[in-house]
């Protein structure tokens, strides 16, 4: 057997167990996906971004008018993608409460989650108005909702999919 001295046990050590480390984490750390599941899931974000507006408008929203004062940032796959990701799940993770889980955005928060190059980033949304007025939260979850369809519909897949 042979025995390593001075720094090159120490190295082997830590890149197997960097290697392993990075093997399994690397899904949740931004490793690309294809371009086919990227195409899979922005169709299915578009398609259920514009179910959720619909329902929500038609059923729970009848005759409301959406906030204009209220921004959400599109989604994108460029250098904003991390930040832009987050801050639409803060605001579907919102709306989910809100609604008292009437609106389910579990699926699109899912999808999200899946294609950012990293885990996103907690934030903490606040609600204008009063939140204990059922009217300006109706405003707010069709606000929210109008803007993430809109963003979606208008979104082209990019050939790129690396992070």
């Amino acid at each position: 057997m042979i025995f390593h001295t001075g720094t090159t046990k120490p190295t082997l050590v830590l890149l197997c167990c960097i290697g392993t480390w990075l093997a399994t984490c690397s899904l949740s750390f931004g490793a690309p996906i294809s371009k086919e599941d990227l195409r899979t899931t922005i169709d299915l974000l578009k398609q259920e971004s514009k179910d959720l507006y619909n329902n929500y408008s038609i059923k729970q929203a009848s005759g409301m008018s959406a906030d204009e004062s209220i921004q959400l940032p599109c989604f994108s796959l460029d250098r904003e993608a991390l930040t832009n990701i987050s801050v639409i799940i803060a605001h579907l993770e919102k709306v989910k409460v809100l609604s008292e889980n009437t609106v389910d955005t579990s699926w699109v928060i899912r999808w999200l989650t899946n294609i950012s190059c990293f885990n996103p980033l907690n934030l903490n949304i606040s609600v204008p108005g009063n939140t204990d007025e059922s009217y300006d939260c109706k405003v707010f979850v069709l606000t929210v909702l109008k803007q993430f369809s809109k963003c979606m519909a208008e979104l082209q897949a990019k050939d790129n999919t690396t992070c």
